[in-house]
């Protein structure tokens, strides 16, 4: 994933991690737009290993043991079915005993994936599962680290993300034997949702959303998370995307044509795709697996031409494969995908 992350996105920068408690049990709570990609974001970067409460339904097929392989655990909800929510307990469980011995878990607190880039009403499932593992266990420290994943594009390559930690929830300032146990998880609720707005570019939805998402998406990527949430707090128009110039059409055309069968098997894939917050984990995968794949393929069938002259031909197919994702992101305003 470090090495996928490294030729898909164009930037990781990294906010607040010296905020990361060093001794305690951890619930990670980052915000959810970008389907199977989040987790991994915070995995590769958190340097530990991690368990990730994942939904049940994504579960039981082809990649069932890599998930459980990746340490995802799933959770149970009414639409699995009343009978599973059973399982929960062991599961649940099992949180509480990590949690004690000061291992990670992450929970994606909104509790549904979407494409916003503002905060949605979280749930009350992670701060029910810390005031829970701090009482059964007094004399550990439970912490919820608020998490921003910030996207500049959420759907294609060469992005850049800003990964914000926010400031930890210490769970024992939060326990008030005098308050109903739900008053309590309510308080710790609230106190989550103020954080990991902080952490974010967009915090609330607003009458300039549709605007603010125009304006990300011309970003650099040379900005720091405080210029561009302060930018974005003024904003008031709509930003046009700039035309292509001749070349960038011409190079972004050969760029399509000397890539062409990865680029069809992968629109193929995503056409069956419901979910557009899958679009950029496909777009990943079938760039980590098949590219590489189609690189090598490539130098066997030009190798008549000399050995030196495919790999020029290969090193111009990703340069103008750079050179269309580029253009592809500079008209994404104009495509009305907001």
């Amino acid at each position: 994933m470090q090495i996928g992350f490294y030729f898909y996105f164009k930037k990781i920068k990294v906010y607040g991690k010296e905020k990361l408690p060093k001794k305690g049990g951890v619930i990670l709570s980052p915000n959810h737009q970008n389907g199977v990609i989040d987790p991994f974001i915070v995995g590769v970067d958190y340097g530990d290993e991690i368990t990730s409460l994942t939904r049940a339904d994504i579960f039981g097929g082809l990649l069932h043991n890599a998930f459980t392989a990746m340490k995802m655990i799933p959770v149970y909800r009414i639409r699995d079915g009343y009978d599973n929510l059973k399982n929960n307990d062991s599961i649940f469980n099992n949180c509480y005993n990590l949690l004690s011995k000061g291992k990670p878990i992450q929970i994606f607190s909104e509790g549904r994936q979407h494409e916003n880039y503002f905060l949605m009403p979280i749930s009350k499932g992670s701060s029910r599962m810390a005031l829970t593992a701090q009482k059964m266990h007094p004399k550990q420290n439970i912490y919820i680290i608020p998490i921003g994943i910030n996207y500049s594009n959420r759907r294609n390559p060469l992005a850049f993300i800003h990964l914000v930690y926010g400031d930890p929830i210490k769970i024992k300032d939060f326990v008030n034997e005098d308050l109903p146990e739900v008053k309590n998880i309510n308080n710790i609720r609230d106190e989550l949702s103020v954080r990991m707005k902080k952490c974010l570019w967009v915090p609330d939805n607003s009458d300039q959303y549709i605007n603010q998402c125009s304006h990300i998406n011309s970003l650099s990527g040379r900005e720091t998370f405080k210029e561009i949430r302060d930018k974005l707090k003024t904003v008031k128009n709509h930003k046009k995307s700039r035309n292509l110039n001749y070349i960038e059409k011409v190079m972004g055309f050969m760029g399509y044509l000397l890539n062409l069968p990865v680029l069809l098997i992968t629109k193929k894939v995503l056409s069956k795709i419901d979910d557009i917050v899958y679009y950029s984990t496909i777009k990943l995968v079938c760039g980590v697996f098949l590219l590489p794949l189609w690189w090598v393929i490539l130098v066997i069938i030009t190798n008549f031409i000399g050995i030196k002259y495919s790999l020029i031909l290969v090193l111009f197919s990703i340069i103008c494969l750079y050179i269309r994702q580029n253009n592809n992101n500079l008209l994404f305003n104009s495509k009305k995908l907001y």
